[in-house]
């Protein structure tokens, strides 16, 4: 097999290559089916290519993520230009679920086994803690307030109902940012207790 990055020093060039390629692989065949092997197939290199330009396995699926994510936040951030507290908040977490329910790779990351295992981490980050409140208009400093509604709207990715009823999720979801509701009562500095069980009973299976 040729290996088209022999004696390349288009390090970035390689990279960029490999992501999309990964990209297009996990978008066809499913994050779980995603290997190494194949995409060495796909992209026309060896593994030590991959993973001199691009790392492993998890790597590239974290750099997958991190690619395609990037253009869905800033549609985010478009659509919810000009507006404020409660309205921006709204128009954010609506357009954040359509936004990533559309995107072909990040359905893969969204499906049940995936997002379950992977929402401790998602919640432990301050980086996808900032991106959510500045993309909500929280106070940056409200880590409270951000995991409750990224742990809502990830309770609608998995379990999605009707328009009516989403529209009335999300009515609620800002009701809990904006008035007290994602804290619990009598302590301004709780943090909020949304467990899968509690998910189910709220939004029920879709």
């Amino acid at each position: 097999m040729a290996d088209w990055l022999v004696g390349s020093d288009r390090g970035d060039a390689a990279r960029r290559r490999l992501v999309s390629e990964a990209a297009a692989l996990i978008a066809a065949r499913g994050l779980e089916a995603f290997s190494v092997d194949e995409l060495a197939v796909r992209a026309h290199c060896s593994r030590a290519t991959i993973y001199r330009h691009a790392g492993g396995r998890t790597a590239l699926i974290e750099a997958v993520l991190a690619t395609t994510a990037a253009p869905v936040l800033e549609s985010i951030r478009e659509e919810a230009a000009g507006t404020a507290g409660e309205e921006r908040a709204r128009i954010a977490i609506m357009a954040a679920v359509r936004a990533l329910r559309a995107n072909r790779v990040i359905r893969q990351f969204l499906r049940p086994p995936n997002l379950v295992a992977s929402t401790p981490t998602v919640l432990a980050s301050p980086t996808v803690l900032a991106v959510a409140a500045e993309l909500i208009g929280l106070d940056p400093d409200d880590t409270a307030a951000a995991r409750f509604a990224i742990r809502s709207v990830l309770t609608m990715l998995l379990w999605p109902a009707g328009p009516e009823e989403e529209s009335d999720l999300v009515d609620a979801i800002v009701a809990g940012v904006f008035r007290g509701g994602a804290r619990a009562s009598g302590s301004p500095t709780a943090e909020p207790q949304l467990d899968w069980q509690t998910s189910i009973e709220v939004c029920g299976p879709g």
